[in-house]
């Protein structure tokens, strides 16, 4: 049979090798009889040391009976434990680095393992994923929902490198989304006046990018900061490269002719080299270098100030631009044309790119021109009026 056992210790007399005796369950010097008391099993590459002689046994005919039935895998038992799922994620979260999303998956991923310790990946079935579900105490469900779906991520990768045949059966975890609190476009229209008014002191394109994301629905906010000066074309397109949640992909949007005039202003204006970001810093503001691209909350920071200002509560950057603007639309032109609007594109295509067709222009337009027609243009004071 494969493997066996055996001992490094010497006989206290001889100095002779102890041998291994099945019938009498131990190792021994056939002249002397002196015992072992530490034992080492050797199966193939795999060597494993007990101070029990029945521990050896039951560990060799365990690896036998995995051999058997083609589970065997030395990397199981190394000392190391290169299979441990507290050594997998160290791996793992090196992988992950660079993302915009790390630090959150470092909590979802720190939490599984202060569950799972360094217990073997293998040995992790469906039913431990879903005691370690619900032993998230003080949860909502959709954070829950996140936990799990970060940790079936892992697992997905674990697979991937060989460690595992199948993925566990995770548990589903049923949740319903809170509704973001929108408003009207005569309130979208006074919150991004008053963002003017905050902004273009330090900075005019904190504003503009505002009235961006309040007419172009398929526009995100970090989708912003992604435009470069090179990025809007002869035709009026803006072209955005690796739009938010879309990697090795781009996006296309059609401009309206007065925000095609905004951009070439801004550029002659403020002159750059062709791939700088196009919503970048002066250097007027604190904590900010000239050039450098606007951080991920600048937009939120101008957008909740003015909401304050207001007296407007619980309407967001995103809710307070995209949703209202998308609600505003389909109210008036139809839900078709505003889905249309908003981004989405036949499957076949979306795989390379989204790209923004001349109805969805055409569609922008119409309720940009209604927005208009409602909302009367607030006078600005001129010096000296009270």
């Amino acid at each position: 049979m494969a493997g066996g056992i055996h001992t490094r210790q010497k006989c206290p007399v001889c100095k002779g090798t102890l041998w291994h005796n099945e019938r009498k369950r131990g190792c021994f010097c056939p002249d002397h009889g002196h015992a072992a008391t530490r034992f080492v099993v050797r199966f193939e590459k795999l060597y494993k040391n007990f101070t029990s002689y029945d521990e050896a046994v039951r560990f060799l005919n365990g690896v036998r009976y995995k051999k058997d039935e083609g589970s065997f895998d030395p990397e199981d038992y190394k000392r190391e434990e290169p299979n441990g799922f507290k050594n997998l994620v160290g791996t793992y979260l090196t992988r992950k680095e660079g993302k915009r999303s790390f630090s959150h998956i470092v909590v979802y991923m720190k939490r599984a393992v202060d569950y799972f310790a360094n217990i073997n990946v293998k040995h992790i079935s469906g039913a431990d994923i879903d005691d370690f579900a619900f032993s998230l105490k003080g949860l909502s469900d959709k954070t829950r929902s996140n936990y799990i779906s970060q940790l079936h991520d892992f697992f997905k990768w674990v697979k991937q490198r060989g460690v595992i045949m199948d993925i566990p059966v995770f548990p589903k975890i049923d949740f319903e989304l809170g509704r973001r609190t929108i408003t009207d476009w005569e309130t979208q229209s006074m919150i991004i006046e008053k963002v003017h008014e905050l902004a273009d002191q330090s900075n005019e394109k904190i504003g503009f990018a505002c009235e961006l994301l309040a007419t172009y629905t398929a526009l995100r906010p970090d989708d912003i900061r992604r435009i470069l000066e090179n990025s809007v074309d002869e035709n009026g397109i803006l072209i955005i490269h690796n739009p938010t949640k879309r990697r090795n992909k781009f996006k296309t949007i059609r401009l309206m002719p007065e925000h095609i005039e905004e951009f070439i202003r801004f550029k002659n204006e403020y002159p750059a080299f062709p791939t700088m970001p196009f919503f970048r810093h002066r250097g007027d503001l604190r904590k900010s270098d000239a050039n450098q691209v606007f951080g991920i909350n600048l937009l939120r920071k101008y957008w909740t100030k003015a909401c304050k200002e207001l007296g407007i509560e619980g309407v967001g950057l995103y809710a307070g631009t995209k949703h209202t603007t998308a609600t505003e639309t389909a109210r008036i032109l139809g839900e078709e044309k505003a889905l249309a609007a908003s981004g989405l594109t036949n499957k076949a295509f979306k795989r390379y790119c989204e790209v923004d067709g001349i109805d969805n222009l055409k569609t922008v337009t119409a309720a940009m021109t209604q927005k208009k027609a409602r909302i009367v243009p607030l006078k600005k004071k001129k010096t000296g009026d009270v």
